[in-house]
């Protein structure tokens, strides 16, 4: 019955598209997304079918209920069996290089729990071993029942997707909407991404419904007003007929119109009728057998089933045809006899399990577990039935549930670990155990969820007897308080861990002192940790993570108020090693020290950022990745990189989404709608800063005055001058709040003068402009000071405001500031054209307008061209070649070719896709005047 495919033209049609697509070189991901019984399996089935005979290396996973805990379950489904069948040639290359890591994810190789790769380093390696495989020939990836998926898989699907560009690559997955306990926000972030065709099969047609009923009743009399009937009954989900239609022939119901009150009778509760008819008619053994393989759930073998069902294999074998005999399970596959036994549909397994009692369920769970266990099965799948059982206070579960967790750490799958860890404090565990095994839950948590964090971590603190444990548990506890915006609560803990703590415990003080200062960061009215930091400036200098936090957090307090000895204090963290050994709870504060660096030297800070990212991506966490994006976004916007600023920037709100933590989202959110406005996209920068909500300037906890200041220059860009001045006015306020003066940091004064400056009210504009270059000179970096003296030769009239903006333009020379010297010499050449000095305004507003085409700033560009033609200037193209003209991008991949890597290698070494290479290639060629690879390296030096 279930073979048949009506009304599903448009969908067909859709697959076959994709298939085309993949086979002529392009990748295609859909979901295939409705109720259950709706017909997705058959329509995966169908992509699957037609994939293979266009030639595509089919992979197909299924996700299941029992399994969902399973660390990259999905994952393991789809390659494991490839791998370990492959020849070791095949094997080597489909593993080399980046996808190298892939391997213990799949479980090919055991790695060590300290010695686990990072969470993306997992990511990196799969998408690396799924792009070798597409590198072989085209490739199809088949996931039924995504809903059921475990988390680390769907995030694999979520890094996949903006790589998908140069695979050959065929996704197709199917889910159910709203299935209680699935990863509901990364679905949805697959789900909303632009690249996922969403596949909607509607309720079968009462046509439709004809046909099906005629072929599996075998009569072609099926009358109308039957017809219909059936059809409401079902709502034309083609399970549920096919389903009714087997229990209307099991109990001899004609088709015919007088038979209308019986289909009314059956209705959608058919399949539960006709289930349990089968079971009924079948031996008490078939019942056992039935009921052993809806527990052990999807692929379970004969011979697990049979021993879990009390049964010889003989006896199995012999129920397990029977159940097939009553479409139960689904028929034997070629191949051995003691195959998988699989019931047709999930419902029905469903069903089945549904109707075991509550006690034997457990019974059954129990037993499965340790007949697993002692035949040495994987821990994960032990612990997927130890999960099923109710708390009974057993150590053994407790043990194997935290063994389990460990791995799942290993292997970076957090969430697995913490559902694990979940488990087993409920059992609950012995006394002495219980504080451990909730700190291993709430550090797993802090990963992924801080609100469960702050839980687990909270309650962990509270039965900690050591004043020690208690201490290094109030650490990550109280930074989960702080990233969850709660600063009262994390000052009042840290206090009181730093109180209890004995001496002789230098580095855990220093850090517990770091997380404790970084809450003066972020909130106002904390002036009692402030008052802490010219003691904690005193500590000598030690190569220590607690130490290293601790400097990070001095640097970006000292930076705030534009004391130059924070650039000394910072060099001094992110070259030390300690910065490597940071816990993870930790590893953010040292982020800003990076922060510091791009203040003073957009390079400076993008060359060191740029390692810590690489050290990020092996062991570190989503929230220092995501802090690191984000700072390297600012430290591009700085330089002047639009779509580079704008790449990093998302991706750190890309990862910001997986994970609960809100604390590093609204720099990211700021800066990208920066980035936007460079490049003219007003709209879209508005939009970006809606995404962040309100704030609140005396409230709030976290980066407020950079999403004010942003919100402040988009209201100017839209003509809103009046608003955009009370904005900018209320991050000044914030920024006293927090102790902050600096221009760099948070420009609100360059702001309100350019807002007053608009409104008419220039001599209130001049005074924010002093104290804004005033500050500026003492920072001294030639981005703020540029930037300064620009505004201030904008105010200025007459020949004093030609000279401010000349000595703009000398300090910008040379910097790493490229788009603030862009707008230096335009500002300079239109100020010379209006003074009548048009042989001296042409050469900077024609070097000005090269600069604003570089960076991507087309208001800029726009501006420049008037500017020029205002001049009596032919505008000729401007010129874009040579090596200056290579954004950041392209010279580093330019720079990694002359090294003599291959595509794929850069691409590995820079986390992008291959595509994204050749296209910072093609352009690197093409401005640099060349045509072959080995002309590069003298090419980028000039020497060519």
């Amino acid at each position: 019955m279930s073979d048949l495919l009506l009304d599903r033209e448009g969908e067909l049609e859709r697959i076959g598209a994709g298939v085309s697509r993949v086979r002529e070189g392009g990748s295609w991901f859909a979901v295939v997304y409705g109720p259950a019984g709706v017909g997705k399996t058959r329509l995966l089935a169908e992509a699957g079918r037609r994939a293979a005979a266009a030639g595509l290396r089919v992979l197909t996973a299924r996700g299941s209920e029992l399994e969902r805990e399973y660390a990259s379950g999905l994952v393991r489904q789809l390659f494991e069996s490839l791998l370990r069948s492959a020849s070791l040639e095949e094997r080597e290359r489909w593993l080399g290089g980046a996808a190298d890591a892939a391997g213990a994810t799949l479980g090919l190789k055991d790695v060590a729990q300290d010695q686990a790769p990072g969470e993306f380093a997992m990511l990196h390696a799969l998408f690396w071993l799924t792009s070798n495989l597409c590198h072989d020939g085209p490739l199809a990836l088949l996931m039924d029942d995504l809903h059921w998926a475990d988390e680390p898989s769907l995030r694999f699907l979520t890094y996949l997707l903006p790589r998908l560009e140069d695979l050959r690559l065929l996704v197709v997955a199917s889910m159910r909407p709203e299935e209680p306990m699935a990863a509901t926000q990364l679905l949805d972030l697959l789900l909303s991404d632009r690249q996922v065709q969403t596949l909607l099969p509607p309720p079968l047609s009462v046509a439709a419904t004809a046909q099906a009923l005629r072929a599996w009743l075998g009569r072609d009399d099926v009358d109308a007003a039957f017809v219909r009937a059936c059809h409401q009954a079902t709502g034309g989900n083609p399970l549920l007929l096919s389903e009714l239609a087997r229990a209307l022939v099991a109990e001899g119901v004609e088709p015919a119109a007088n038979t209308v009150t019986q289909v009314e009778r059956l209705g959608s509760a058919a399949m539960a009728r006709r289930v349990a008819v089968e079971l009924r008619r079948l031996e008490p053994g078939a019942m056992h057998l039935a009921q052993a393989a809806a527990v052990l759930g999807p692929g379970a073998g004969l011979t697990p089933a049979a021993a879990l069902a009390g049964l010889d294999v003989e006896s199995a074998r012999r129920h397990a045809a029977e159940l097939r005999a009553a479409h139960l399970l689904r028929p034997a596959a070629d191949g051995p006899p003691d195959g998988e036994l699989d019931y047709v549909h999930p419902l029905v397994r469903a069903t089945v399990y549904r109707g075991i009692d509550p006690g034997r369920q457990a019974a059954l769970h129990r037993r499965a577990a340790g007949l697993l266990l002692n035949g040495g099965a994987r821990l994960e799948q032990v612990a997927a039935h130890l999960l099923h059982l109710p708390p009974t206070g057993d150590q053994e579960t407790v043990d194997v549930l935290r063994r389990t967790a460990a791995q799942a750490m290993a292997s970076g799958a957090a969430e697995a670990a913490l559902a694990y860890l979940r488990r087993a404090a409920a059992e609950p565990p012995d006394a002495p155990d219980r504080a451990a095994v909730l700190a291993e839950a709430g550090a797993a948590a802090f990963l992924i969820d801080g609100p469960a964090a702050i839980g687990y971590l909270d309650a962990a603190t509270e039965l900690a007897e050591d004043p020690v444990d208690r201490a290094r548990l109030a650490g990550m506890c109280e930074t989960a308080h702080l990233l969850g915006k709660d600063a009262d609560h994390a000052v009042a803990g840290i206090t009181r861990a730093l109180d209890g703590l004995p001496d002789g415990h230098d580095d855990l003080r220093r850090g517990l002192e770091a997380i404790l200062l970084s809450v003066a960061l972020l909130t106002p009215g904390v002036d009692e940790v402030r008052a802490r930091l010219p003691e904690l400036r005193n500590l000598p200098p030690a190569d220590s993570p607690g130490a290293a936090s601790l400097d990070g957090v001095i640097a970006m307090c000292d930076a705030l108020t534009g004391d130059r000895g924070c650039l000394e204090r910072a060099r001094r963290v992110l070259t030390g090693t300690a910065v490597r050994r940071a816990p993870a709870h930790t590893a953010f504060l040292l982020s800003s020290a990076c922060f510091v660096l791009f203040a003073a030297d957009p390079d400076d800070g993008i060359t060191v950022c740029d390692a810590l990212m690489a050290h990020a991506r092996a062991t570190g966490s989503a929230l220092s990745l995501g802090s690191l994006y984000a700072y390297r976004g600012w430290g591009w916007l700085l330089h002047g990189a639009l779509a580079d600023a704008e790449s990093d920037l998302r991706e750190s709100l890309r990862l910001m989404t997986t994970i609960r933590v809100p604390l590093v989202r609204p720099t990211a959110l700021a800066n990208l709608a920066a980035a936007l406005l460079e490049q003219g996209r007003v709209r879209e920068a508005g939009a970006v800063l809606d995404e962040g909500g309100p704030q609140d300037p005396e409230r709030d906890t976290g980066p407020v005055g950079d999403v004010l200041v942003a919100r402040a220059a988009v209201s100017s860009a839209q003509g809103h001058h009046e608003q955009a001045l009370e904005t900018v006015l209320a991050a000044g306020r914030r920024a006293a709040a927090v102790g902050s003066t600096s221009p760099a940091i948070t420009p609100w004064r360059y702001f309100a003068a350019t807002s007053l400056h608009a409104l008419g009210r220039t001599p209130e504009a001049r005074r924010y402009a002093d104290e804004n270059l005033a500050l500026a000179r003492q920072w001294g970096a030639p981005y703020t000071l540029g930037r300064g003296l620009r505004l201030t030769g904008l105010l200025t009239p007459g020949p004093a405001g030609i000279d401010a903006l000349r000595e703009a333009v000398d300090i910008l020379e040379g910097s790493s500031a490229r788009l603030e010297h862009a707008k230096a010499l335009i500002d300079l050449g239109s100020a010379l054209r209006r003074a009548n000095a048009r042989s001296e305004a042409r050469p900077a507003l024609t070097r000005g307008l090269e600069l604003a085409l570089q960076c991507g700033a087309m208001p800029l560009v726009a501006h420049a061209r008037t500017e020029l033609q205002a001049s009596g200037t032919r505008i000729r193209s401007p010129r874009m070649t040579g090596p200056e003209s290579l954004t950041p991008s392209e010279a580093r991949v330019a720079d990694l070719a002359t090294q003599g890597l291959t595509n794929r290698q850069i691409a590995q070494r820079l986390y992008v896709t291959v595509k994204t290479v050749e296209v910072h290639l093609s352009a690197a060629y093409r401005k640099l005047g060349i045509t072959r690879r080995t002309q590069l390296s003298a090419a980028r030096t000039g020497t060519g």
